[in-house]
């Protein structure tokens, strides 16, 4: 009988690293090709989901720390120097050596990030992010509807090394201020009250705000770790050893989340493709592997709905990629859309955002309008350093 001769071909594809399969790399031609044919046969999403409550997921932080945060600490020194980067910098726009467009459909141009996502990183022994954040509430008082935006810079230092501590600083050039001359003219017309009170009921109250001029109030520093125990998943506290065991296989990666999804029963996130996102997203700001990282990209790319916006601009002004979800309507604004903002070429969230895509009656008579943002948190630096934040206890 005659010996079988070996496939050269065969043999040099088997040999070959799974980085370098011209099947896996995002862009490729076949890549493109099989998922144009998944994406075709995919079902339409209704553009507006059902209600459910506004939500703000970044640094989602352990269920149990509330007891032990000791607040009203005054920050005495800000960090000092950082050594070693974890995957991608949020320090600045798009590098030149990545596309500066991408294609319409948000899950492909998605999984085109999640491959410049994964790639090598060092570690440190705290893993700091600097955010800038504001949110947009609607006023009723003495007779006058108007907006207010509520702004702050925050930072944040999670030690993940046994023995650190988790810090977080909140309330840096902190304000609560009319949101345009309008609303300025209208909180005027009210008698220029200190507090004011949000139109929309939060949780079966109504929500105060002190009204508060730039710079003065004072920060807070906050201990946001529980032993060791940084940071939640779900209803689920977790240590830095359960984030680096998290899978870096896409498909392991949300059958993992859709089991802290069944737990997290409770959940003020009552939308399943909305918990996913959450979940998803905020574990990409997190000191998790590349490939973590890389990987909850591709299980947001997998979302119902989930599209690309094209080339747009950050609230810091950055030039990223947006992707969004059907809109949700909820009791605040009316129908809000979740949306995410990264820089193509190194794969760097730069921010998550909420768009008004309808207003309902209170929102419209305080003059937001659709595309008006309501709700977002832009991250101004990511990156490991040794050094913890410095504040007087």
């Amino acid at each position: 009988m005659a010996r079988m001769r070996p496939d050269v071909m065969k043999t040099l594809a088997d040999a070959r690293p799974p980085e370098l399969d011209p099947d896996q790399l995002a862009g490729s031609a076949r890549a493109r090709h099989d998922l144009i044919t998944i994406l075709a046969s995919a079902p339409e999403v209704p553009e507006t989901r059902r209600s459910a409550r506004p939500f703000t997921w970044r640094w989602a932080l352990p269920v149990a720390v509330a007891a032990a945060v000791a607040a009203g600490v005054v920050v005495a020194a800000l960090p000092q120097g950082t050594q070693g980067v974890d995957g991608p910098r949020a320090t600045a726009g798009p590098g030149t050596d990545g596309p500066r467009h991408t294609p319409e459909n948000g899950r492909l141009a998605l999984l085109n990030v999640a491959a410049r996502a994964d790639r090598p990183a060092e570690e440190g022994t705290y893993w700091q992010t600097t955010t800038r954040s504001a949110w947009t509430g609607v006023v009723e008082h003495s007779g006058q509807t108007f907006a207010v935006v509520d702004s702050e810079r925050g930072q944040r230092s999670v030690g993940v090394r046994t023995g650190t501590e988790s810090l977080e600083i909140r309330g840096l050039d902190a304000a609560v201020e009319p949101r345009t001359a309008r609303d300025r003219e209208r909180w005027r017309a009210a008698g220029l009250p200190k507090e004011v009170t949000l139109a929309a009921e939060e949780g079966g109250g109504k929500l105060a705000l002190r009204m508060e001029n730039r710079g003065r109030k004072r920060p807070t520093v906050d201990r946001t770790n529980l032993g060791d125990e940084i940071a939640a998943l779900g209803a689920r506290n977790v240590t830095y050893a359960d984030l680096r065991k998290l899978p870096g296989d896409a498909a392991k990666l949300k059958e993992s989340l859709a089991d802290l999804y069944t737990e997290d029963g409770g959940s003020e996130i009552e939308d399943r493709t909305e918990w996913m996102w959450q979940q998803a997203a905020g574990l990409i700001t997190l000191p998790v592997k590349p490939g973590v990282r890389a990987a909850a990209y591709r299980v947001i790319a997998g979302l119902p709905g989930i599209r690309s916006l094209g080339e747009v601009t950050d609230p810091l002004g950055r030039k990223g990629v947006g992707f969004a979800l059907p809109a949700i309507e909820g009791p605040m604004y009316g129908a809000v859309r979740s949306e995410l903002i990264v820089d193509p070429a190194t794969g760097a969230l730069l921010a998550d955002r909420q768009t008004l895509t309808k207003p309902n009656a209170k929102a419209a008579e305080a003059g937001l309008t659709a595309g008006t943002v309501v709700n977002y948190t832009a991250t101004v630096k990511a990156e490991w350093t040794d050094r913890q934040l410095k504040a007087a206890r």
